[in-house]
């Protein structure tokens, strides 16, 4: 029998492996009833990731009260305080990235991971990887807004500072772009 706990060490396990690869993809098979409107991979990772001792920001009304339920997590409305903000592409604007945390150099680890749901994973635009995890380069499609990719470059220009992105689409596939990772659009 596979129960929720079994799901999200999975769900984890995978997390940890993506991470470790940038820009792999796979697909979420987390089954969950989700009365979000972001894809279950979206949840599964809120379900995975959150607990009472994170604050998150989301835009959507509906979906605070559903992720504070079902993980404990706090949300805040000051989005420059929250680890965690859970967004569709099209909520991001420039104000949401330059008011992200990228920590500080004695606490590097206190930046925020930013959750994306973007139409898809597979299609789109092309961008190169390299960093960490990666021998020469990765290639990836997806249908993301190059100019949030380079906003993402120029919050992790001063490493260890920057942010953590897990871009999910609608088919519930998953990629990571740790903030070692060096983007480009090709």
């Amino acid at each position: 029998m596979t129960t929720m706990v079994h799901n999200t060490q999975k769900h984890y396990r995978e997390l940890v492996d993506l991470f470790s690869r940038p820009g792999e993809v796979r697909i979420s098979t987390f089954d969950i009833p989700n009365f979000t409107n972001f894809p279950d991979a979206v949840l599964a990772t809120v379900l995975t990731l959150f607990d009472n001792e994170i604050t998150f920001y989301t835009q959507d009304q509906k979906n605070p009260g559903e992720f504070q339920t079902l993980t404990g997590g706090q949300f805040s409305e000051n989005l420059s305080e929250a680890d965690y903000v859970v967004v569709k592409e099209h909520e991001l604007t420039e104000d949401v990235m330059r008011s992200l945390k990228t920590g500080t150099l004695g606490s590097p680890e206190k930046s925020a991971t930013l959750i994306i749901e973007v139409d898809s994973i597979g299609e789109g635009r092309k961008y190169s990887l390299k960093g960490p995890g990666i021998k020469t380069a990765n290639e990836i499609e997806m249908t993301f807004d190059p100019k949030w990719m380079i906003h993402r470059m120029e919050l992790c220009s001063e490493f260890p500072l920057g942010i953590d992105m897990i871009l999910i689409d609608r088919r519930n596939q998953l990629t990571v772009i740790p903030r070692t990772t060096i983007t480009e659009v090709e």
